[in-house]
């Protein structure tokens, strides 16, 4: 009978967010009604009366005050009249009568399993979803000796309960996961945050909210803010112990809905988000992102097990998918035709990762600038090899020159015109961490390397870590932060650079001095950065949003190199983070050490995570997770500089040979496997380009040309 039912579940009204009363300032969410759904048993009455008593808002029960009237009998005995489909049927009927506006109404556990009906209502209001365990809920059903549930009379309970979760999972826009021993307040007052939250817009770290209306996806598609800020959201849910706990033993893809869920989505529905989650990391190895115990106290946040084999693939490969999604829902509401490009600096594994991703998405152009003497042997042959509508470009500069040509791009009024002349209707976004929608995957990462430390019995929930990341442009870090603010219990965050350690000084002095510092390239190329862009929204947090300081700052950063903090907001960074920096020899030291040590191999970016945790760390008791940011194989030149004194590797430029011959190192740490087909690869994009704005912006204009006419024949 419900294996009926689902069929109906297939028109996938739910996945459509244009037609839901999800954003403020109009007439539908001022009128809406809040529906709360869930399994029998799971409080939806008397949680309605105490929302409907906080909310000032009348309440209605559908099975006592508009079921029970029309039929003038008991749901129960309805049943017992009917038999369950029919009883279904009847009670989506009517349903379709309900027209009611601005109220809280609690709905039966069935009335989900009503395709037509939920449709008709999903366009009077939004649903709520009591996300109760189902153990709590069988408990209490047995005491209360439920007799009215639909499937009862042929189905256990619990199977009844399994099915239906499936169908609550994609029907919801909010959920609220309810934990242990929380009263109907407590539950109503977390279901009003949720609401107040899920309605907040983005901001700019340059002019606050002076931007209107930019909901999740508009921020997806702008990747920069018009003031040249960034998008930040300040509104999210915490996270409890409780809450955290209903998190254990989840997959990958499902934790990371229920952490970014936390924050506005506007428009974009979680059953559309969850669609997304499942396919981007279905390109993953079976584990998407395991631990590893190092040593002592040291655990690795393997972060490297997507296709291009870096941490950068866990965002990068749901991002398109996201950015698509923007194109499409954003033309139907406007009627018109809007086309998806991307533009991308890249230190390195950004740029491998940009054009596996997005080549998995025919008829998107892709921009990729790399430091053409920056990157490693790998990663250069990863980006040289990419297939696809894609544009790579050398540039004879180093990664922060890059960065700034394409923010300059993104505000660029003439620039933008004349692309849009090349093919009508472009938009032009970016797949580096300024893009709120590439950052914000990266709050998943700490949260659940947590609960898999909680999972394996390492830690108790609710006991501390501290957590060490190797540091470029912050974002990783920041993610961390996020992941603190929701309620994981972190003690000490860390962030660990290499020798271009202007991080590390900053938390140190509150200076941020590039005037006499020189670029330096080292084997942790990806962390080869001075402009770190995500610092900008990490102060924009600690300020409380004051724009007009971070406006200041940055405006100052990009005059005269050089910005100074006051020491109320020194005390708070240094409050917040610590940081430390690591030389060339002592990152190969590191390698050599942990190999002889443990027989792990670990990549330089790792190394110096490693070697800082050492520093700052110095208590054994409790475990610290470092984020290993890459596989080993990216970098070979490096990890055979560290352990052996093979001249005839280290002079190697045959991608081929250095992978064979690192694949034949006795190592606990297999070798990836896509690395392994990299040889086989044709090499394709050979173009360098001088350091001129106005050189890149010719070749960006000659591929956009060549692309036009490729997909207009």
């Amino acid at each position: 009978m419900e294996g009926k039912t689902s069929d109906d579940q297939k028109v996938q009204w739910y996945k459509n967010g244009l037609e839901r009363p999800l954003l403020p300032n109009t007439d539908a969410f001022k009128n809406r009604n809040i529906f709360l759904m869930g399994p029998p048993g799971s409080g939806k009455t008397s949680v309605g009366r105490e929302l409907a008593h906080l909310m000032n808002k009348s309440f209605l029960d559908i099975d006592d005050d508009w079921l029970e009237p029309r039929w003038k009998t008991t749901v129960s005995s309805k049943l017992s009249e009917l038999g369950d489909e029919q009883f279904l049927e009847a009670e989506g009927q009517e349903l379709l009568g309900l027209n009611h506006q601005n109220r809280i109404i609690s709905l039966t556990g069935s009335n989900p399993l009503h395709t037509k009906s939920m449709e008709h209502l999903s366009r009077l209001g939004i649903f709520v979803y009591l996300d109760v365990p189902r153990e709590a809920i069988l408990n209490r059903c047995e005491i209360m000796r439920v007799d009215r549930i639909v499937g009862q009379r042929t189905k256990t309970l619990n199977d009844i309960l399994a099915w239906r979760e499936h169908i609550y999972e994609k029907s919801y826009d909010i959920r609220v996961i309810i934990g242990k021993n929380e009263t109907q307040k407590d539950i109503a007052n977390k279901i009003i945050k949720q609401l107040n939250k899920q309605s907040q817009m983005y901001e700019s770290t340059r002019s606050g909210f002076q931007i209107e209306n930019q909901q999740f996806l508009d921020v997806v598609q702008q990747g920069l803010s018009p003031d040249g800020g960034l998008f930040i959201s300040r509104s999210f849910s915490s996270i409890s112990l409780d809450e955290l706990q209903r998190l254990v033993g989840l997959p990958y893809p499902e934790v990371a809905l229920r952490v970014i869920e936390r924050f506005p989505l506007g428009t974009l529905h979680p059953s559309h988000l969850r669609s997304l989650l499942w396919q981007a990391y279905s390109s993953f190895s079976e584990q998407i992102l395991p631990i590893r115990h190092l040593r002592k106290n040291q655990y690795l946040m393997e972060t490297f097990h997507g296709p291009t084999a870096s941490f950068k693939d866990l965002s990068l490969q749901l991002l398109p998918r996201l950015m698509q999604s923007a194109t499409e829902l954003t033309s139907k509401n406007e009627h018109k035709t809007t086309g998806l490009g991307l533009l991308v600096a890249t230190s390195g594994d950004t740029g491998c990762a940009a054009l596996d991703a997005f080549a998995r998405l025919p008829g998107t152009p892709v921009i990729v600038l790399y430091p053409n003497t920056g990157v490693s042997i790998v990663q250069k042959a990863q980006m040289q090899t990419a297939t696809g509508d894609v544009c790579v470009l050398g540039v004879d500069a180093d990664f922060d020159f890059c960065q700034t040509i394409v923010k300059e791009l993104f505000n660029d009024k003439e620039f933008l015109s004349d692309i849009n002349q090349l093919i009508p209707g472009l938009h032009l976004s970016s797949a580096n961490s300024i893009n709120w929608a590439r950052f914000l995957p990266q709050v998943v990462f700490t949260i659940n390397s947590y609960l898999q430390l909680v999972e394996q019995n390492i830690i108790n929930l609710g006991e501390s870590i501290d957590v060490c990341i190797p540091t470029g442009n912050f974002g990783n870090m920041l993610g961390a932060v996020y992941a603190r603010q929701l309620g994981l219990p972190i003690r000490n965050l860390i962030t660990a650079s290499n020798e271009n350690n202007v991080i590390a000084d900053f938390i140190r002095t509150g200076s941020y001095d590039l005037r006499h510092r020189s670029f330096k390239k080292t084997i942790s190329p990806s962390i080869d950065i001075l402009i770190s862009s995500n610092l900008e929204r990490f102060l924009y947090l600690l300020t409380d949003g004051n724009y007009q300081m971070i406006q200041e700052l940055f405006q100052s950063l990009a005059q005269d190199r050089y910005f100074k903090v006051n020491s109320d907001l020194m005390k708070q960074i240094q409050t917040e983070i610590q940081g430390d920096w690591t030389t060339e020899n002592e990152c190969r030291e590191i390698i050599r050490e942990i190999y002889d040590e443990t027989q792990q191999l670990i990549d330089p970016h790792t190394a110096v995570g490693v070697h800082v945790a050492n520093k700052m760390s110095k208590t054994s008791n409790i475990p610290i997770l470092i984020s290993a940011t890459a596989h080993y194989g990216k970098f070979p030149q490096a990890i055979f500089q560290a352990i052996s004194n093979d001249k005839q590797s280290l002079s190697c430029n045959d991608i081929s040979t250095l992978l064979n011959d690192l694949q034949s190192l006795k190592s606990t740490t297999p070798m990836h496997h896509e690395l392994m087909k990299l040889p086989e690869k044709s090499v394709i994009h050979i173009k360098t380009v001088e350091a001129k704005k106005s050189a890149i912006i010719k070749e960006i204009k000659t591929f956009l040309e060549s692309f036009s006419r490729q997909h207009s024949s």
